[in-house]
């Protein structure tokens, strides 16, 4: 089923709550348009998380979720899933993500260091969502509530894009394993 993992932990380590005003069509539609986006740029560390000051450059790796499997978020991948969600919105939209680290050293050689992995979901109740992610595996080098408020700037960028409504922030809590 696009959109949904059916192998979606349990336990997840964090969850974030925003308002919006506008479709959940548009918000997924816009959702998706910026995972895709940020498949293909980097940033500095500190545009991430400003509590690292260490020099480092950041990538993403977005894939959208079809069933038991994770698609990559490349140009065809996004034009089947904006089809999709034009023809019905997703009560879950899933995603797995990797945060990729370089340290950029002389002449521009690029050394990577550890990543980190994540599986992230949406969940759209009514003019709600609830963001849950959990850190799969690595070292954790940019704090989850960092990563989400990251993410969720470059969603509003993309819904005033639109010119569609920025999302609202409630909180986001730390969610401990049992």
């Amino acid at each position: 089923m696009l959109g949904r993992y059916e192998n979606f932990p349990e336990n997840i380590h964090g969850i974030a709550l925003f308002q919006y005003q506008d479709s959940a069509k548009s918000l997924q539609q816009a959702i998706l348009c910026v995972f895709h986006r940020l498949n293909h740029e980097t940033f500095d560390l500190g545009t991430v998380t400003p509590y690292l000051k260490q020099k480092c450059e950041v990538g993403f790796e977005f894939g959208v979720a079809d069933g038991f499997v994770f698609n990559f978020l490349d140009q065809n991948e996004l034009d089947q899933c904006l089809k999709s969600i034009a023809e019905k919105e997703l009560e879950t939209l899933d995603f797995f993500f990797v945060v990729r680290y370089h340290i950029i050293r002389e002449k521009s050689k690029r050394v990577p260091l550890k990543f980190d992995y994540h599986v992230l979901r949406f969940i759209f109740p009514k003019n709600g969502l609830e963001l849950r992610i959990r850190h799969e595996r690595g070292t954790q080098r940019v704090p989850l509530d960092d990563l989400t408020d990251f993410m969720v700037k470059q969603i509003n960028v993309e819904l005033s894009r639109m010119q569609l409504t920025a999302l609202l922030f409630g909180n986001f809590e730390k969610v401990s394993l049992q």
